[in-house]
């Protein structure tokens, strides 16, 4: 009951503040350098990156086995204009190791780990993989993916290989309530560590959106990026509490 209020909040919300996201996305009352640079050279950013071939390889691979079969019980699969953001995304931050809790096909999964060829995902698929088509769309990655059997084993194995690299977290579904609470207090450790967090499907996924939630209200610096879909959550110490509600 609690995450179908939250999805229904996460979508009232993208309606209300259009005209304020539709400014701050062009750059407009954004006094930050680093949000400046981080809203218009990684989110917007329109210049091709080298790995955009295969991520449209692979996302077509994830089609042709089946990834957008119209079944309504089917995670519908991630766009190519994001998984080509996410891609960005790790870019810009360059973790060593990153860390990802639920997938449906892989894409988001391979897209991230382009970004170097010694870089390590380690994943708890949840309940949503299809794992079949995740298999065959990582196959060229699987010696740099590390399985875990449940949140906290991914946490606690990630800690072990990450290596003093930025702490990265990805989170695409999530399984059950118990879910939210442990993905929530472990990924505000790694906010309090400096970290990134990205949470997808905030339309879609009511637990995402509690997650979410559980993290805003507790982070005490700083800053988050969000179209309502997507958020981007920095907590670099020297930023301060902020959220900027964007088109992108």
């Amino acid at each position: 009951m609690a995450s179908d209020v939250g999805k229904r909040r996460a979508a009232l919300k993208l309606y209300c503040n259009a005209l304020g996201r539709i400014r701050h996305s062009r750059g407009f009352g954004i006094h930050s350098p680093f949000a400046f640079s981080f809203v218009l050279r990684v989110l917007r950013e329109k210049c091709a990156y080298y790995a955009y071939a295969d991520i449209e390889s692979r996302r077509r691979l994830a089609v042709s086995l089946g990834a957008e079969r119209h079944e309504s019980s089917r995670p519908r699969i991630i766009s190519l204009k994001n998984a080509k953001m996410l891609f960005r995304i790790a870019c810009y931050f360059n973790p060593r190791a990153m860390i990802q809790i639920g997938t449906s096909y892989g894409v988001s999964t391979s897209a991230v780990l382009d970004v170097s060829s010694t870089s390590r995902l380690v994943i708890y698929r949840g309940g949503k993989s299809y794992d079949g088509i995740f298999d065959e769309v990582t196959r060229g990655y699987s010696g740099r993916l590390v399985e875990a059997g449940s949140i906290g084993e991914a946490f606690t194995v990630y800690e072990r290989i990450n290596g003093g690299g930025v702490p990265f977290l990805m989170v695409n579904s999530l399984d059950d309530d118990k879910a939210v609470s442990d993905c929530s207090r472990l990924a505000s450790e790694l906010l309090e560590n400096e970290g990134v967090v990205v949470a997808r499907n905030l339309l879609v996924d009511g637990r995402v959106v509690d997650f979410v939630r559980n993290i805003t209200e507790s982070l005490g610096h700083g800053m988050s990026f969000t179209n309502g879909r997507l958020i981007v959550i920095v907590g670099y110490r020297h930023l301060p509490r902020q959220r900027f509600n964007l088109w992108f």
